[in-house]
Parts: C-alpha cells; structure tokens; sequence
C-alpha cells in the first residue's frame, strides 16, 4: 500500500484473515501525511475485504469492501499543503493502494459508522463535524456504463453538526475521468449553524443559534455543477453585522473578494444554482457599529421572509421577496418588491414601511451621528424605489409623531450648552409639527443614475442608503427646522443618487 501511496503513509494494527471465503480484515489502520506526521489524517477501525459470494452463482469474480468507523480529521495545514501541492488525489495513488492488497476488483463499498471532523483554533469547542455515516454504493466496477450515465445506485445518511440529519439517494459513475460523478435527491433537516459562527468571525459577522432545512437535487460531474433547491429554511437565526475602526481595512478586502466572488459566480457556465423559494423564519438581523461614539447597534427582529425564483443565471424571471419583522423591536416593518440578481444594469423594485419605531431604541445611532438623544416619540418610514436602465426613481418619507427631545431628568448630567441646544430643537419640533397629528414629516425623491451598466445591485443599496434615504431620514428628527408638515408635492426636495 505505501508503495503505492504519494505523501502518505500508512500504518497497519493487525491482518485478521478467513481464508475459508477467501476474506480478510485489516484493523486499527492509520494514515498520516507525510509532511505532517504528528496527527493522523484518517483511523480506520477497520477494512473488510471478501469475496461478493452472491456474484459467483453468476460466474462474476468481485469483491466486496466494508470501512468500519473510518474517521477523517482534517486540520487547516494539512488542507493548505494539500491546497498547495500540484497532485491530484488520483495522483496520490489511493486506488492502487486498496487494490494493490485485494487481487478482485471492487464492486460493492459500505461505510459503517463513518465520520468527518475539521479542526482548527476557532472550531475546537464547536468542532464542524459529520458523524455516525452510513453509506453503500453498489455496481462500482461497471465497465460497460455510457458516458454521462451513472451505473451505481448510492445512499448515505448521517448527522451533520451533531444533532442535524443528512440524507443523499441518487447515482454514481466511479470511474469517470478525471473524477467521480454523482447525482441525486439531497435533503438536510434542522442542521445547526451555530458550528459556522467561529469561521463567520473572520468576516465580522456575529451569529447565534440558527437551524437550516432544505431538499432538493443535485449533480456533480467534471462537466460541471448543478443544485436545484425546492425549499431552502433558516429558522432561528440572529446575525450580526459587526464594523470597528480596527476592521476597517480587513473590511474593504472582504468586500472585493465577495463581489469577485459574486462576478466569478453569476451566469457561470460550469455551475448553476436555482431556488425554488427560500425563507427565513423568525430570526434576528443586526448592524453593530464600534466605530463610531457611543457604538450602537440596529437590529430588526422577528423577522420572516420568503424570496422566490432565485438563480445565478440570468433569465426572464424576477426574484419576488416578501419580509416582516420589527425594527428594534418595536417598529411593524414590511418589505417587498422582486430583483433580477444577475441582471446587468442592476434591476430591482422595493417597497419599504416602517411603522411606530420607539425613537428612545435609536438614541446610540442618533448621539454617535448627530449628537443628541431623545425623550420620547415613534418613528416611521415609507418609501418605495425602482431600479431600472441604470436609472433610479424613488420617494423616502420619514415620519416622527410625539417627537419629544429635552427632558429634565434625562439631560440633567450634560453641559449647559448642549442643555440649550435640545431645548432649541424641542421648540423647533413643536413650531413645525402638525398639531393635529403631533407629527414631523418631511418627503424626499431619489433620482439619478446607477453608475454604470456593470454597477451591481448591491453597489446602488449602499449609494442609496448612504445618499438617498439616510440624508431624507436625518432631517426628519435631527434638525427640525428643515422639514415641513404635509409639503405639497411640488416641495419636495430631491436627493440625486451620487457616487462615492
């Protein structure tokens, strides 16, 4: 077998034989690689060779092997050298090796109680693992198959993350060149994703809890990969979005390689991924800002959406999406509208509300941007925008009600100065607030140009939040004196979509 491996070697307990049906086992084996001997990337309790006795009665010499409790523990220096290295694992030699001890060609291969672990210094209390595999793959040596066709009925079960459950049922061709092909039904349920928080840290991202389902199909070949997904679910889950001075530059990088990333993926010829609806279900999602005195944080809550008709290649069908959820908990949200994600220009439509949002729940974005806080008040937000042709129209209409800024006991500690100043912004809220209502509006159109006929979707959501709608939100109850109550439509003020 080592004769016949490249960059591993492998050691063997004991040889357990039976001679009388012509079977063999090999116990306790261990492979290490070579480079890095001191832990083992693979423990075998076992490999049993014999003889497939019910294929003799039809005059077909084959064998059969059955992998007892294999268990691969991968780490990221062994990936990175494997990474690194100019071999292929055919080149390594693996087959040869299990044939090299086994005079009869393979043609049925079980797994029993099998297991994948990824270890590194962020996982090793949560470790990314799959456990108690149990898999059969049958008519592997089939010579005869045509091309593109898959001769070998396969079923494997597992636990992935130690608590979700994994099931594949489909079709191999094992000896397709340059590598193994496969297709077949795919099914995950209630997987855990809280074993991916340590890698999401890397890209500032903060996530708690979370559980995904999914079915669907698939198919793997040297051609190219496809994934056609009935239902995807993310049930749970709290993600955090979390920005620091210290980060900023680690943050720039991460943003060029996910839109390289997203380039490299969108109408990419050898791989298509198609959703049929995909939703999310009552889980959290925030913006944490560190940057910034206070830091604060945005969260919406109890969020629900379901998005439809999603692929990486581009077609006549729009994406349709439908959300809600509670802004800071508080604030009744919906959001709606349909996006063509790999259209170029970016095409999109989106319809935003937000109602009755307590004002007291921003007050760390309003001191960190504005410098002041609040006593009181509700917030709400209606806007609707379109994308289209590189052009962008829209409206954003912010509204405060009972809007209520000094206040004794809360401004009792600051400076005379700053006492003064909400005291000034209070009397200009109740000069211009509509005094049947009690409320501050104020309405904003967006209108100009995407940027370009390559400017992706998400480039024109940050010019837009960045340009449009935070600059039509501020004045609304950061400086009161600009706004006015029930403008007339020929009044409102405009806000063109600039660059950066």
């Amino acid at each position: 077998m080592n004769s016949k491996l490249k960059g591993y070697t492998v050691r063997i307990g004991r040889v357990h034989p039976h001679l009388w049906r012509a079977a063999f086992d090999l116990n306790d084996l261990v492979v290490k690689q070579d480079s890095h001997p001191e832990t083992s990337v693979a423990d075998f309790g076992a490999l049993k060779f014999s003889l497939m006795l019910r294929e003799l009665l039809r005059f077909k010499v084959v064998g059969d092997l059955t992998l007892v409790r294999p268990a691969l523990h991968l780490n990221l220096t062994q990936i990175r050298e494997e990474a690194q290295s100019h071999m292929g694992l055919k080149e390594r030699g693996w087959q040869s090796a299990v044939e090299s001890i086994f005079p009869f060609k393979l043609n049925q291969v079980k797994v029993q109680d099998g297991s994948l672990l990824y270890l590194s210094d962020r996982t090793a209390s949560k470790p990314i693992q799959l456990t108690r595999v149990f898999m059969t793959a049958r008519n592997v040596r089939n010579l005869a198959a045509a091309k593109r066709t898959y001769p070998s009925p396969i079923t494997m079960e597992g636990m992935l993350f130690d608590t979700g459950r994994v099931w594949f049922k489909g079709e191999a061709d094992f000896l397709r060149e340059p590598y193994v092909a496969a297709h077949g039904d795919i099914r995950l349920q209630q997987v855990p994703l809280d074993r991916l928080s340590p890698l999401a840290q890397e890209y500032q991202l903060k996530t708690t809890g979370g559980f995904l389902s999914l079915q669907g199909s698939m198919e793997y070949t040297p051609e190219g990969q496809t994934a056609h997904l009935s239902d995807v679910e993310l049930e749970g889950l709290r993600l955090d979005y979390v920005t620091s001075g210290a980060t900023k530059a680690v943050e720039k990088q991460h943003a060029q390689q996910a839109v390289k990333l997203a380039e490299k993926v969108r109408n990419a010829p050898k791989l298509r991924l198609d959703i049929d609806v995909l939703r999310l279900k009552n889980s959290q999602f925030g913006f944490e800002n560190r940057r910034t005195t206070p830091s604060y944080r945005v969260f919406m809550s109890h969020l629900n959406l379901d998005l439809e008709h999603l692929s990486n290649h581009q077609g006549a069908q729009h994406s349709d999406f439908h959300a809600r959820g509670d802004l800071m908990g508080s604030g009744t949200t919906t959001l709606k509208g349909r996006i063509r994600s790999t259209a170029r220009p970016a095409d999109f439509a989106v319809s935003l509300e937000v109602e009755d949002a307590k004002l007291v729940d921003l007050n760390g974005m309003l001191m960190a941007h504005a410098g002041v806080d609040v006593a009181d008040g509700l917030f709400s937000l209606y806007t609707e925008i379109a994308v289209k042709n590189g052009q962008v129209e829209g409206y954003v209409k912010p509204l405060i009600k009972n809007l209520r800024i000094s206040d004794r006991q809360k401004d009792v500690a600051k400076p005379f100065r700053q006492r003064m100043k909400l005291h000034g912004m209070q009397f200009l809220a109740n000069l211009f607030k509509n005094h049947s209502t009690h409320a501050v509006a104020t309405v904003a159109h967006i209108s100009g140009s995407t940027g370009g006929p390559k400017t992706s979707e998400w480039e024109v959501i940050r010019k837009l939040i960045g340009n449009g709608i935070f600059q039509a939100i501020l004045p609304g109850f950061l400086s009161p004196s600009k706004t006015v109550a029930a403008p007339a439509p020929e009044t409102h003020p405009r806000l063109a979509l600039k660059p950066d």
